[in-house]
């Protein structure tokens, strides 16, 4: 009998989901949800002033100063709601010291670079010193509403058989009591919870109403792909890709996605522009202050807010076409920081104001989670110098700007292509090498 062992490579992928509470939900669980969570946020601000720097942060560690300090009597939760705070604080540290040790860094070399430059240097490097001290991160404070992640130990998400789908199951403040709040799935919701693990899930007050944050974890197999891409995002064009032919002796594909949102963008800031003025105006006479004020704070919150769901819709559909069109290629992502780098004072405000609508990591962490899903990987790569850099690899170049456009003209190969498309043939070839 012939017996063969199948291996098979799955990718891991975690996604959240955000799910709102049923609008028929009773005004009692209502109010039991927004006590559960004060509290909850109470345990978490309580267990966080034991936290210093020098702590050491694990699980065993916070343990026992919870222990020593009383505070499950002070709270009244049970253990495991004590547990997912000690939780939400010790990420709430990790993070901390992971972005404090970045700044650190750019910090000392900031100092450094600044004690050993010249009198024409001095003065820019003395603006990025003081920024850099302005933008130093602080320690985690929790002096608002604010929710942990709830496990098995406290709850879950269950499946319904009547009129409400899916149910949040959660401990409440009794001991041994639970209570079950309807949830209000849309058909994306259900889809995306299909044949998924939930994991845990969050309990989230925002505009007044309560949503539960259900993450999801699903086993995908990797695809086999047949050759590499790369990927720019650029400044004119949304994004720039080139996917190299299979054989190496093909022709390869190159194409150039444009961004459809920036229209509506500015729409909207135009009407938010607008709305400032006024109520910059109103602050001068106190009667319309009084009357007006509060109606346009409010208005002007809710265009934000729409402002907002309109950048992210529109990154969507683009990473649901970058990810269609790179359908079974090994990408990667340049791995730019070039709108972080264009600080205040640097001189070129035109610029600064021109990439204020741009989101590149939302971006490129959209392309990345639905390329994911169809199990292909996806890498970020550095992408400095891959833009005045020749795809041969001569530096020998001139750059050209035609009709909103950077034309790179080498001097070696006599080459002429459009700057990001060379920037993305360039990092392609970075992907390749790993």
């Amino acid at each position: 009998m012939d017996k063969r062992i199948i291996i098979v490579v799955c990718m891991l992928v975690r996604k959240t989901v955000r799910i709102p509470v049923h609008y028929e939900t009773t005004k009692s669980k209502v109010d039991r949800l927004g006590r559960l969570t004060a509290r909850l946020t109470y345990c978490i601000s309580l267990i966080n002033g034991l936290v210093s720097p020098e702590t050491s942060l694990d699980r065993k560690t916070l343990r026992r100063l919870v222990k020593d300090s009383d505070i499950v009597q002070k709270c009244g939760l049970s253990a495991g709601y004590v547990d997912q705070c000690i939780d939400k604080v010790l990420w709430a540290w990790r993070s901390y010291e992971d972005r404090h040790g970045e700044w650190q860094y750019m910090y000392d070399r900031a100092v450094e670079d600044h004690a050993n430059c010249g009198d024409d240097e001095r003065g820019e490097l003395e603006k990025k010193v003081k920024r850099l001290e302005k933008n130093e991160p602080s320690p985690p404070v929790f002096d608002h509403k604010v929710s942990c992640r709830l496990d098995f130990r406290t709850g879950g998400i269950e499946r319904g058989e009547n009129s409400f789908l899916l149910w949040m199951h959660v401990s409440t403040l009794v001991k041994g009591e639970t209570m079950d709040v309807p949830l209000n799935p849309s058909y994306y919701h259900l889809k995306q919870l299909e044949g998924a693990m939930i994991s845990d899930f969050e309990i989230i007050r925002k505009n007044g109403r309560y949503y539960a944050h259900v993450s999801t974890t699903r086993f995908v197999v990797d695809v086999e792909t047949s050759s590499y891409g790369g990927i720019d995002q650029g400044l004119n064009r949304t994004l720039a890709i080139v996917l190299l032919p299979p054989t190496g002796a093909g022709v390869p594909r190159e194409e150039l996605l444009y961004d459809e949102k920036r229209n509506m963008l500015d729409k909207y800031d135009a009407i938010i522009a607008s709305l400032q003025s006024a109520m910059a105006s109103a602050r001068h006479d106190r009667a319309r202050w009084l009357v007006e004020y509060h109606k346009m704070s409010r208005k002007l919150k809710q265009l934000r807010g729409k402002r907002n769901n309109v950048s992210v819709y529109h990154d969507w559909l683009l990473a649901n076409k970058a990810a269609e069109y790179t359908d079974g290629y090994t990408i990667a992502i340049g791995n730019t920081r070039f709108r972080q780098a264009q600080y205040r004072g640097n001189g070129m405000p035109a610029l600064r104001k021109r990439i204020g609508k741009w989101s590149y990591a939302r971006q490129r962490m959209f392309i990345a989670h639905k390329r994911a899903e169809r199990g292909l990987s996806t890498m970020l790569v550095d992408e400095r110098n891959t833009s005045n850099t020749c795809r041969c690899g001569s530096r020998l170049v001139t750059r050209k700007y035609l009709n909103g456009a950077s034309w790179l003209l080498c001097h070696s190969c006599g080459s002429k292509l459009d700057a990001d498309l060379n920037a993305a043939y360039n990092i392609a070839a970075r992907g390749m090498t790993g």
